[in-house]
Order: structure tokens, then C-alpha cells, then sequence
């Protein structure tokens, strides 16, 4: 019986210390298997922004209207997105959204605005959109369209060049359009005083100017301006210069 105690003894001391040295192993890949999960999960969650089109084309608009251009996104990742910054490579061009954040399989919104004062023929403008997704963290997407002039201006300015022995020059300037049938002229204003400008002809469709400088006290150059103020939607303002010079001879004179 001794003998037997003493055996059953010793075995359950060889599963105790069998059990002590599983304990640490099962604690261990425990541990691992955690952080290995926790690893998987972090790096599968992130945010991603897909565009319906990252390209706007707003097709043919006359000088002086406004394109609006709508680019629609969704976030197709698994965590938020957030819009950090938004730019545009022109002040002809704003970008706005309603909010800077988006939960997974969130629709939104980009609205580009493009004013074509000032501009003409085909357009190209770019808006950049910040974001916190890690790869591709900038994503560009273009304006594009064509602005139609319908007015011209000519000559667009006037340089009379050398003025030489002429104590008064002239010429003339033509202003026409497409857009509307009447053009009103609201007002033409010069500057300096040297320069001034008389209407020629008057129609429905164009204006005829006539440009008279006095080269009297002019002693290197001239430089004057015409401010032109009418009803055409696209070109209220039109500003045309006016140039002219003393040759060197007469101005060292």
C-alpha cells in the first residue's frame, strides 16, 4: 500500500507540473492569436473614395455664365472617410461639399463651381481633394467645356506706335455681338485727358469708335485707356488700351 500511495503521489505531482507548464504555452497563443486579429482587422478597415467620374464636361457656355459641375462619390471603404482639404488651380474655380466626413457606403457630393468671365475658348481647370486614405491621398478631378465669345473688340487695344512729327492721332475701334439684338451703349469713359472718343456709327449689332489722342506735353510715351459700358450679358466692361511713343531722337531732344 505504501508503495501504491507513493506512486499515485508522484503522478499527480508529474500532472500538476504538466498542467504549470501548458498554462504559459495556452497564454502565449492566446496572446498571438489576438494581436494577429487585431492586426488583420487594423489593417483591413480603412476608408476609400470611388467617383462616379472624376471628368466635368460642361459642353458650350457664352462668356460671362456660370457651369455648375456635380461629381458624386460614395465611400467604398470600411471605415470613415473624411475630406481633409479641397483646391482648385484657378480663382475662376470654386469647390464646396455639405460635410467632411462619410461612414462606409456613405453617398456624396462634390460641387464645382466654374465662372467663365474673362475666359474663352476650351477650358481646363483641376479641383484636388485631400483625404485621409493612406494610399492615393490626393485625388484630382477635372472641369472641362468650351466658352463661346460672343462679342469682339477690334482691335482688342490700340497702339499708335511712334508718334513722330503727328500731333494728333487716329484711329477707330469696332464693337460687335451675337448675343443680343440691340446693343445699348450705357457710357464710354477715357483716361487721360488726352485721349478722347466719339461713337462713329451706331447699330443694332455693332459700334463703331473713334480714337483721338493729342500728342501735345507727351514727352517719352502714353499710355491711356477706354472703359466701354453696354448691355451684352458677357461683356458689360469692355477695357481696350491705347499706346503710343516718342521716338528716342525726340524724346532726348
Amino acid at each position: 500500500m505504501k508503495r501504491y500511495r507513493n506512486g499515485l503521489a508522484m503522478k499527480s505531482r508529474s500532472k500538476q507540473q504538466n498542467s504549470t507548464n501548458a498554462q504559459p504555452q495556452h497564454l502565449t497563443f492566446a496572446v498571438l492569436l489576438l494581436f494577429t486579429c487585431t492586426f488583420i482587422t487594423t489593417a483591413q478597415s480603412a476608408p476609400a473614395i470611388t467617383f462616379q467620374k472624376k471628368t466635368y464636361d460642361f459642353g458650350e457656355i457664352i462668356a460671362g455664365d456660370t457651369a455648375v459641375c456635380l461629381f458624386s462619390f460614395t465611400n467604398s471603404g470600411d471605415s470613415t472617410l473624411k475630406i481633409l482639404d479641397m483646391r482648385t488651380t484657378c480663382a475662376c474655380a470654386i469647390a464646396d461639399l455639405e460635410k467632411k466626413t462619410y461612414e462606409p457606403h456613405e453617398n456624396g457630393i462634390i460641387k464645382a463651381v466654374f465662372y467663365s468671365t474673362g475666359r474663352k475658348g476650351n477650358i481646363t481647370k483641376s479641383v484636388f481633394i485631400t483625404t485621409n486614405i493612406k494610399e492615393n491621398r490626393v485625388v484630382r478631378l477635372a472641369i472641362t467645356g468650351h466658352v463661346k465669345k460672343t462679342w469682339k473688340c477690334e482691335p482688342e487695344k490700340v497702339d499708335f506706335g511712334e508718334i513722330g512729327d503727328r500731333t494728333i492721332l487716329i484711329d477707330t475701334v469696332a464693337i460687335s455681338t451675337e448675343s443680343i439684338d440691340s446693343i445699348q451703349v450705357d457710357s464710354i469713359i477715357t483716361e487721360p485727358e488726352q485721349l478722347k472718343v466719339t461713337m462713329l456709327k451706331h447699330d443694332k449689332s455693332s459700334v463703331q469708335l473713334k480714337v483721338l489722342v493729342e500728342t501735345t506735353g507727351i514727352k517719352w510715351r502714353f499710355i491711356g485707356v477706354i472703359r466701354f459700358y453696354s448691355n451684352m450679358p458677357e461683356a458689360r466692361k469692355i477695357i481696350i488700351p491705347v499706346y503710343a511713343r516718342v521716338s528716342e531722337e525726340d524724346a532726348g531732344e
